[in-house]
Order: C-alpha cells, then structure tokens, then sequence
C-alpha cells in the first residue's frame, strides 16, 4: 500500500431500465451526481456461551444482507423526477382547446387556472345566446405558462365565461402512475488523486419515492434518491460477477 492508493472518486453515473433478460436497456446519464454512496450491511443473530460464567461472544449467524443506495442528483430532468415519483413522462403535443368553461360565479379581481398552460392566442365570450366575446380590457393573462386568467370585469356578461386557447407541447410528470422501476446503475468512475478509472455495475437497483422536493428554495436544488440493490440470482453463480454488483478496477 502506497500514498498512490488514496482515493477521492467522481465519475459519470448512468440508469438503465433492467430487461426482462437481465441485460441493461439504453444507458441514460443523470447529469451531474455530486453524491453516491453505497452501504452494505448485515443483520447477525449472535450467540454467547454458557460456561465460562461470563456470557461472551461464542458465534454469529449472519441472518441477512442489504445494500443499500444513496444517489445526489442536481439536474431536475423529467427522467431524473420520475425515479422518485415514480412516474412516467408522458408528452402532451400542443394544440388548442375552444370553449374551456370557467367556474361559475366570478367576480372582478378574481382569477382562475386553464386546464392547460403555455397558452397563447386567448380569447374569451360568455354563455349568452348568441355568446358575446369579452374585451381583452375586461380580463389579462396572469400568466402564461402557468394558464392563469384574471377578470376586470364581470357585470353586463353572462357566466360561464369560456376560455378558446392555444398551448404549448408539455412532458406530464404524474406522482405515482407507475410501480417503481428496476434500474440498472452504472458509475463511469475516476479517481481524482492518480487518475486511475474504476467501473462499478449494480444490478438491480429499486429506488425509494423521494422524501422531500424542494419546489421553492433559497440555495441550489437537488433530488435525493434513497434504495437498494436488490440480489440477482442470474448472476450470483459466478464468483466474478456476484449477486449484488461489483467493483473493477485496472490493475497497475
């Protein structure tokens, strides 16, 4: 051992869908992972001896061991978001939506959210027959990313009001839509203090939802994804790959 074994490691880590197969699907690089962290750990039935008149340790039975995963990610992707939420993003195209009905009984000051955002081209006209279009003076956009609209105005029109509007193509991130995915993890690694490149393979990773999001926050946001690694039988036979992952490393 020598002061070229110290170690200070970063890398690029990447996910892939596990396949039915076992063998990783498309890679997918996270972005930037400041922290990944990896803990094994074993839950032991210990057995002290009855005849020295001192009850000390005289065997251990490992009953079980887990590997669990810690990964820091500072890029919110809808990929990245949908490990924790358990999610799968979906792309709305953008088109246009004629006659959305807002809520009944507005009043002026008041505003409401469309079902959909990123709007443009708005207008508005009430439920009389025929309708009547509403100025634009009489209502603003508060927001157009958002689908936000305000009324000035409401007296003289006949509610509901309806909303005609074009909107933007969005990627839809549901909480909890799909059961969690088995990853594959793959860290692409160097060690900073001798530059020597080290390559770790978990097999099966399933990940926690995730426990706190911070949607608004005074410092810099990350997503922290919590798991285990789950044992792979497929490969637990061969000493060499192991039933957890494993860790290889060039030898100098």
């Amino acid at each position: 051992m020598a002061a070229q074994d110290l170690f200070s490691f970063q890398g690029k880590v990447y996910l892939a869908q596990r396949l039915s197969s076992g063998r990783p699907g498309p890679l997918r690089w996270v972005g930037n992972a400041p922290q990944l962290q990896l803990a094994l750990e074993v839950q032991n039935s210990d057995k002290t001896e009855s005849f020295s008149g001192n009850r000390l340790l005289y065997g251990r039975l490992i009953q079980s061991k887990t590997a669990n995963l810690n990964l820091t990610l500072d890029e919110a992707t809808p990929e990245n978001l949908a490990e924790g939420l358990y999610s799968l993003p979906a792309t709305l195209p953008a088109g246009a939506v004629s006659n959305e009905l807002l809520p009944v009984g507005l009043k002026a000051g008041e505003m409401v959210a469309l079902d959909r955002g990123w709007i443009s081209e708005v207008s508005l006209t009430d439920s009389a027959n025929p309708s009547v279009t509403v100025p634009a003076p009489k209502w603003w956009t508060e927001s157009a990313s958002a689908g936000l609209l305000g009324l000035r105005k409401v007296e003289g029109f006949t509610q509901p009001f309806k909303a005609t509007y074009q909107h933007g193509e969005t990627v839809n991130i549901a909480l909890f839509n799909t059961p969690p995915q088995e990853r594959m993890l793959f860290l692409d690694g160097i060690n900073t203090v001798n530059g020597r490149r080290a390559r770790v393979t978990l097999y099966r990773v399933a990940f926690n939802p995730i426990e706190q999001l911070d949607l608004i926050s005074e410092e810099w946001g990350s997503l922290q994804l919590s798991g285990a690694t789950l044992f792979d039988e497929s490969r637990s036979l061969d000493p060499d790959l192991g039933g957890f992952g494993r860790i290889e490393m060039v030898r100098s």
